[in-house]
């Protein structure tokens, strides 16, 4: 190490507090709702190599270790003080930006007339232009649909705004006052860096900040590696499918299959996406530019080592172990303009197919897998003094979280979103024309188990004028249910129906976009999170409080624990005759042994001649296979998860 332990340590705590205020300046002087209230944006401090070196643990979308800040800052040299970039292009920044409503601001920080850093923010903008109102819709086939498209430019040069540039981009969204006013406060958080590090620099010198900033990188790649050498060594394999899209009952849109297998040796590891599926037309690309430690392929590991390594340095340095394979042309690294809005679908499945490798590669942490999916309801609807059309964030539907080896899933908090905020109730209401009926967790929703996962959530909206249109995003794990580990039952499955309980009933399915009518009811449901152990071992006290908190009901208490309550009490007598009729419980089931198990009756080759056989089906035949597959397999794994493995056995005995 270059620097001394007590050095390194005041100045990593010096940094991580340089982001932290950043990102509370935006939140504290931001416009828009997305942003003040749902905390979806981010700041880093970034290397001149494009490493990330602080960013934040307790405010803002903790999702920056491992952006690829490179291509990024080479776009814009040489630079000046003053200067500012901007950008929202997925291919022109290699990958940094993931969807067009993220509005990317990075500017140099000097020391001594040199260069010391870079610092890094972005914001969700609540509307980028586009067809429809938010920017984003899993419908959308050309980028073109999903709005303004910003390729690297400097917003301010030597301290000067661009204005003409800043009049385009506020003149393509529907919300330009909100967008001027969080660029703004971006501006200023990037202000703020500077100020900062010249307080920083000015005690401890610029080389003793540059050794520093070295160091931590470096203790963050070591502690990870010891931390991965805790890990079994081998090969382990997941597959996941993000949903399909089916209407008036006929599939028009295939599920997408995210396959992954992670490779631990040596204090390392390698993500293989081979067997992932080709890019495709439908607006859930993910463009990671190819880069392996990408932050939304990474995430998963990320919060692993954080788990076990609490006081682990947050930086870039977690991630310098990690390579990948991905395909040019797939899902994961697909080619340009290729159609992005709602790349969070996968990127969600690729941390549940992370922890569905951890399970075999450290079966006794393994982790419940959560609901998979934000829904992000996005509520347009014309002003009715200026006619103006108004875009708010309607609420960020996250589901529970699984269940943990020591603890209980979360309740309407999952791993895979747990940094988003709620909106409160009464500012939706404020600003849109509807009614919040309902908010609240979602009853025997949760997957059963010695922990179980958590629950859901349930939105009823009910429109209050007529043309308002909400936009949803993110809807998932409506057939795929979360899966349980060691003998836990999945979490119940999303649902989305229009005007509940009354004529004209519909099922919405994704939902997508919907246009309600005064008087219309909108009931969203997100799913629970995955049980883990068996539910005979929960002990019927703690079922009892699981029903007094109204998170089961006495039917499903009954039902998945054998546990009789009489006036919220457990019937001792009853619960003991009836837990031992239960069922013979399920063997705990071992990703591993049925991997390894699958190898030997169908060697790789076969298997991988028989994906690529599937894939070669028309789109609503290779729909029909994998959703009966899946569902076969889910059967038969009983209360396990449904492996690769199982769904291909299954297409296999199918003919």
């Amino acid at each position: 190490m270059r620097s001394s332990p007590v050095t390194r340590e005041i100045l990593s705590h010096r940094l991580t507090a340089v982001v932290e205020e950043m990102a509370e300046t935006i939140r504290r002087t931001s416009f828009s709702v997305f942003v003040k209230q749902t905390a979806d944006f981010g700041t880093c401090l970034v290397t001149a190599e494009g490493e990330v070196f602080a960013a934040p643990r307790a405010i803002s979308g903790n999702l920056m270790i491992g952006i690829p800040a490179r291509t990024a800052i080479e776009s814009l040299g040489p630079y000046h003080p003053g200067d500012v970039g901007i950008s929202n292009d997925p291919d022109a920044t290699g990958g940094l930006v993931t969807h067009l409503p993220d509005i990317w601001l990075w500017a140099p920080l000097y020391a001594g007339g040199r260069i010391i850093a870079f610092a890094f923010s972005f914001v969700h903008s609540s509307d980028i232009g586009g067809d429809v109102p938010g920017s984003i819709s899993w419908a959308h086939t050309d980028r073109c649909q999903e709005g303004l498209l910003i390729p690297p430019a400097k917003l301010r040069e030597a301290g000067r705004t661009n204005e003409a540039l800043l009049r385009t981009i506020l003149s393509n969204t529907r919300v330009p006052e909100q967008n001027r006013g969080d660029i703004e406060a971006q501006l200023t958080g990037l202000a703020t860096a500077q100020r900062r590090i010249d307080e920083i620099v000015t005690g401890y010198g610029a080389a003793a900040v540059g050794d520093a900033i070295e160091d931590l990188l470096d203790e963050a790649a070591e502690r990870a590696a010891r931390l991965v050498d805790g890990l079994r060594d081998g090969r382990y394999r997941f597959v996941d499918y993000v949903e399909g899209l089916e209407e008036d009952g006929a599939t028009t849109v295939p599920p997408t299959r995210l396959s992954l297998e992670l490779t631990v040796s040596g204090g390392s590891t390698h993500l293989s996406f081979a067997g992932t599926s080709p890019q495709v037309a439908e607006a859930i690309n993910l463009p990671t530019g190819g880069e392996p430690g990408h932050y939304m392929l990474v995430f998963a590991l990320v919060n692993y080592f954080c788990s076990l390594d609490p006081g682990i340095p947050y930086n870039s340095g977690l991630v310098r172990g990690i390579t990948a394979e991905l395909p040019p042309g797939s899902i994961v690294n697909p080619g340009p303009g290729a159609t992005c809005g709602v790349r969070a679908a996968v990127f969600f499945r690729i941390m549940d197919c992370v922890l569905g490798c951890l399970a075999q590669a450290a079966p006794e942490s393994a982790l419940a897998t959560s609901s998979g999916a934000v829904a992000i309801a996005t509520v347009a609807h014309a002003d009715p003094v200026t006619g103006r059309r108004h875009v708010s964030v309607g609420q960020p539907l996250t589901g529970g979280s699984g269940g943990r080896p020591a603890r209980d899933g979360l309740n309407g908090t999952s791993f895979t979103g747990g940094w988003l905020r709620n909106v409160p109730n009464e500012l939706l209401e404020r600003d849109a024309p509807v009614l919040v009926e309902e908010y609240r967790y979602r009853p025997d929703s949760g997957g059963a188990g010695r922990r179980p996962g958590g629950a859901g959530i349930v939105l009823r909206l009910r429109a209050l004028a007529d043309g308002v249109t909400l936009a949803v995003r993110g809807m998932e794990r409506l057939l795929f249910q979360p899966w349980g580990v060691n003998g836990g039952r999945p979490g119940a499955p999303g649902r989305a129906v229009l005007n509940p309980g009354r004529s004209g009933e519909r099922e919405l399915g994704r939902v997508n976009v919907v246009t309600l009518a005064a008087g219309d009811v909108l009931l969203i449901e997100t799913a629970g999170g995955g049980g883990l152990g068996d539910p005979a071992d929960r002990a019927p006290d703690e079922v009892a409080v699981d029903a007094a908190r109204g998170l089961i009901g006495p039917e499903q208490a009954l039902r998945a624990y054998g546990v009789v309550l009489r006036d919220g009490a457990v019937d001792a007598a009853a619960t003991e005759r009836d837990r031992a009729s239960l069922p013979e419980r399920a063997a705990l089931f071992d990703l591993g042994a049925a991997r390894r198990a699958y190898d030997e009756r169908w060697p790789q080759p076969v298997q991988e001649q028989l994906v690529a056989a599937v894939e070669r089906l028309p789109r609503a035949r290779r729909a029909g296979v994998y959703r009966a597959a899946y569902l076969a397999a889910q059967a038969r794994a009983g209360a396990g998860p449904v492996t690769a493995e199982l769904i291909r056995d299954v297409i296999e005995e199918q003919g």
